[in-house]
């Protein structure tokens, strides 16, 4: 495959970024984003300063950015992690939810060839999304965790840290889906994404609930040599040196596969050098074995 220009990559990277992020939000609300984290990362990334954005012309998908050519000179792998930044302000800025399969999204945004050509650039974007997606969990998780808190007669809990007696005004934008609240002071206090408020309400009084963890499985792809260590852990003890013997792998990507299964919460380590597989883990088998049987 012919090498794209970092001029050229970084553009239709950043143009994914926008309609992606503009999507899930408002055109508005990505514009003002992509401009801001290109501004604050320029202190990081001097190259950045060779981007422009033209606002006036970012209607649609025709979002209005140049980058100079002079970025062609720059090592393709300073670029590689240029972008991985900028992909992870982006989606970090978004609300909970809102970039949730911001990664799933982007890749087919920016099609085949740009996403190629992004983990050339050493961009792990599975790591990037694994990340997220286990972020929203640990989220969720503590959010029950402190409802049930409540519902058993423990110290009242407040995840907002604020109460409607502290918001003195709120606002709107058009062409938005985030009320923004302020207090007595003018202060911002928060922002509300009203399209996951209103989706909580019908699930809420319709008796649905959110996306089960098994949709996990689709966006975060389980791979053979992962599989088989799962497998093999399942059926007995043994140490690093003989799975990594037993897979024909290296001890270096033995221990990549360890990591991002324990991200996974499919392995967890019991001591220091030693792990064992979650219940998750071995519900993850069980369903994969069935499978296969049917």
């Amino acid at each position: 495959m012919d090498n794209i220009s970092n001029s050229d990559l970084l553009g239709a990277v950043l143009k994914s970024l926008y309609s992606v992020a503009g999507r899930r939000t408002s055109k508005r609300y990505a514009d003002d984003t992509i401009g801001a984290a290109i501004k604050t990362l320029e202190g990081k990334f001097d190259f950045f300063k060779y981007i422009t954005i033209n606002k006036q012309e970012g209607f649609g998908d025709d979002f209005g950015i140049n980058v100079s050519s002079a970025i062609d000179t720059v090592d393709a792998t300073r670029v590689g992690k240029a972008i991985e930044t900028m992909i992870r302000v982006v989606y970090n800025d978004l609300d909970e939810e809102a970039g949730l399969y911001f990664i799933t999204e982007l890749k087919k945004s920016a099609g085949d060839k740009i996403t190629s050509q992004i983990i050339e650039r050493n961009v792990d974007l599975d790591q990037v999304q694994l990340e997220q997606h286990y972020a929203y969990r640990r989220r969720e998780r503590k959010k029950f965790k402190a409802i049930g808190k409540g519902e058993q007669g423990g110290q009242d809990v407040n995840p907002l840290g604020y109460t409607w007696d502290n918001v003195a005004s709120w606002k709107h934008e058009p062409d938005s889906m985030y009320c923004t609240l302020y207090n007595k002071k003018g202060e911002v206090i928060d922002r509300l994404n009203l399209d996951r408020i209103i989706k909580n309400y019908v699930e809420r009084l319709s008796g649905y609930s959110s996306k089960p963890m098994s949709e996990f499985e689709h966006e975060v792809p389980i791979y053979e040599k992962e599989y088989e260590l799962l497998k093999m852990l399942h059926m007995r003890d043994m140490d690093a040196e003989t799975a990594a013997a037993l897979l024909h792998i290296s001890k270096e990507k033995l221990n990549d596969i360890i990591r991002k299964l324990s991200q996974m919460e499919m392995l967890q380590f019991i001591s220091y050098d030693t792990v064992e597989l979650t219940e998750e883990g071995i519900s993850y088998l069980i369903k994969k074995e069935k499978k296969s049987k049917s």
